[in-house]
């Protein structure tokens, strides 16, 4: 192989070996904590997307350099099998993952050529709605980059004002936290974790959660509010029938989520905000990678001789 071709199969061996090693450990980690610990949205977050973001941090901040800086450039090199399995698991694994976002990312473009391009936009609270005939009742953010709200006029019809107001301030919140884009990166997860039942479980978690705090921030303590969130998700979901199309995966719908148990929060007290020490520390952890691997560039360029050699 050429010195291109065999950095690609290293790069693409390293992440599916990482990926799959570091998905060994979350899955570990939820089921250790996932009734005893509530976790924030972000830090649920962090744990779904450790073993592609740490494996596309380790080939690219240390394996990439120790290869471009220690191997010779113009050596052709024969890979063993061990690489070329590796290389390919990795490969499938981003394959599936951009399949799975590319599937999810035409499913919302649809749904949005649906709503049609009004010449004048609906204002609801000073927020532009794209409203929508739809059998089924839903207000949501849908899209990834560049996010819209969209509602169904059966569900705007069940509320009043003030309901109005609070449904559209809690999809405001969705935006303006890019929670659509977060999601995402979560239905990309190229990764084995995306076929496990921990990942699915830790997007439905992480739902949850979402939905939970954009409720919070758009009511705050405010008891009224609080109130006529509530009163709005009750109306909604009960327009719902039981045999709902869903909508894209690239959408955070207001009423398929737990309703219950929202309702029963924004009933309660206003909880305090979420901890953020957690995702700071992995954040600078993430920083540090890169200048802990600088001295290690000679031993990890003798893992990628010995993992090319490896079964020739």
């Amino acid at each position: 192989m050429s010195f291109s071709v065999t950095l690609f199969f290293v790069l693409a061996a390293v992440y599916g070996l990482v990926s799959a090693l570091l998905s060994v450990p979350v899955v570990a980690a939820w089921r250790a904590i996932h009734k005893r610990v509530r976790l924030s949205a972000n830090e649920l977050l962090a744990l779904r997307l450790l073993p592609a973001g740490g494996a596309t941090l380790l080939a690219v901040t240390v394996v990439l350099p120790a290869f471009l800086i220690s191997e010779p450039a113009h050596e052709l090199e024969e890979g063993g099998p061990l690489l070329v399995t590796l290389a390919l698991f990795g490969l499938l694994t981003i394959g599936i993952g951009l399949r799975r976002s590319s599937r999810a990312w035409k499913a919302a473009r649809v749904l949005l050529q649906n709503c049609g391009a009004a010449d004048v936009p609906t204002l609801i609270a000073g927020q532009r709605v794209d409203i929508v005939n739809a059998r089924e009742p839903f207000v949501a953010v849908i899209g990834g980059l560049r996010p819209r709200i969209v509602a169904s006029k059966r569900a705007l019809s069940a509320c009043n004002d003030e309901e109005l107001s609070q449904i559209i301030a809690h999809e405001v919140a969705h935006v303006a936290s890019r929670d659509n884009l977060k999601l995402l990166l979560m239905v990309l997860g190229p990764d084995p974790l995306a076929w496990l039942p921990a990942g699915a479980a830790l997007e439905a978690r992480w739902r949850e959660a979402v939905e939970r705090e954009a409720d919070e921030r758009a009511t705050g303590a405010d008891r009224y509010k609080r109130l006529a969130l509530a009163s709005a998700l009750i109306k909604v979901a009960r327009l719902s029938s039981t045999a709902a199309s869903p909508l894209p995966a690239l959408s955070l719908p207001i009423a398929v989520d737990d309703v219950e148990g929202r309702v029963r929060g924004l009933l309660a007290p206003s909880p305090p905000i979420p901890p953020r020490k957690r995702i700071w520390s992995l954040a600078v952890f993430s920083l540090v990678v890169p200048v802990l691997g600088f001295p290690l560039y000679g031993v990890v360029h003798q893992f990628i001789e010995a993992l090319v050699a490896f079964g020739r």
